[in-house]
């Protein structure tokens, strides 16, 4: 029985799947990729009656049915029959559950012929084969997205009993060269040239690929980089102008100050002249009440000007020798001399002009 003879590790869970989603499934395929670099189309499998017909009756393949079960398994998949032949009206058997035109099929039950159909294209694969290794793609209708993907491992038992033949006329039969075939060459040949053709094709789409993602890393890396500068230089430019418009303050409140006190400056000069020419108009005054000529008034005023000149006349000595006529004369006379001198060294000057 094919039960028997293989066995699916990990496909259960995958068939639970495809129960519980058989509602939103459009197709099914299936791959073998005991090679892990390179998967095999094997077949595709859609939801409709017209796929699962072979394999809506086929419950023998999951139950607990003899081994007379299996030729109607192998009538449903065409394996054993010639197909060119009509079909044998004397089978007095049962009818299969479903026959093409009946009333629609549920979902589910179209699930349970894709899982069938699935074990029987593992199954078929794996004769000769200790194991193989299979994957299994569910789509959405139309393929517009992929709902689900599971591997299964499907084992041959049966597999160590497939001896060599013992008969020396079948292994000299088995060793025998077979006849070249050209054709066969050829197409072995040229499938060997499309299938390297694509593994390069799609080596050179995986290079193109990964050489523009890493040209849009980089360009990405970069714009990062000039937005963090743009926004470093917008900060220290918003510092740069604050600097400066508190420094063009500063410089304003400081010329403000400048000018003030040069003003209260000018204010105290104006006023320390006027106070001075009070001063000197009331000394004036006060010297003419007391006899004094005007004249004299401008001198003592001159004097006063002085702190030497006017220490010097506080000295008792000075003041005795002023108080002899004598002294006073020779006083005068050395103005009279130092006056006449500052007013030759003048008139030198502005004769050298003139001249």
């Amino acid at each position: 029985m094919l039960r028997e003879q293989f066995s699916f590790q990990g496909l259960d869970p995958l068939a639970e799947r495809i129960r519980r989603a058989a509602e939103d499934i459009g197709y099914l395929v299936i791959q073998d990729r005991t090679d892990r670099k390179q998967d095999e189309t094997l077949g595709r499998f859609d939801l409709t009656e017209a796929d699962a017909a072979p394999y809506m009756a086929d419950a023998a393949y999951d139950g607990d049915e003899d081994e007379g079960d299996e030729d109607t398994f192998a009538h449903h998949l065409g394996v054993g029959e010639d197909l060119d032949e009509p079909p044998d009206d004397e089978d007095d058997g049962d009818p299969p559950p479903w026959r093409p035109g009946a009333e629609p099929v549920p979902m589910a039950e179209l699930a349970e012929a894709a899982i069938r159909w699935i074990k029987d294209i593992a199954s078929r694969n794996t004769v000769g084969e200790e194991w193989r290794r299979y994957r299994v793609k569910v789509w959405s209708p139309k393929g517009h997205r992929l709902m689900d993907s599971g591997q299964f491992v499907c084992r041959n038992h049966n597999f160590d009993l497939e001896l060599p033949p013992s008969s020396t006329d079948e292994r000299v039969e088995a060793m025998r060269i077979p006849a070249p075939s050209f054709d066969l060459a050829e197409s072995q040949g040229a499938a060997k040239g499309v299938r390297a053709l694509g593994d390069y094709y799609a080596q050179w789409g995986q290079i193109v690929l990964g050489s523009v993602g890493q040209l849009q890393g980089v360009n990405n890396a970069m714009l990062n980089r000039l937005h963090r500068q743009l926004q470093e230089s917008r900060g220290q430019i918003d510092q740069l102008v604050g600097a400066i418009l508190e420094t063009r303050l500063a410089e304003v409140k400081l010329a403000d100050e400048r000018r003030a006190e040069e003003r209260s400056g000018d204010a105290r000069t104006v006023l320390a002249q006027q106070a001075l020419h009070q001063l000197g108009d009331a000394a004036k005054a006060f010297l003419t009440a007391k006899g004094v000529h005007p004249e004299m008034a401008e001198v003592l005023g001159a004097l006063g000007q002085s702190p030497e000149l006017v220490q010097a006349l506080a000295d008792p000595d000075v003041k005795a020798l002023m108080n002899e006529p004598a002294n006073l004369a020779a006083l005068a006379q050395m103005l009279r001399q130092a006056a006449a001198q500052a007013r030759a060294a003048r008139q030198l000057p502005e004769q050298a002009a003139a001249s």
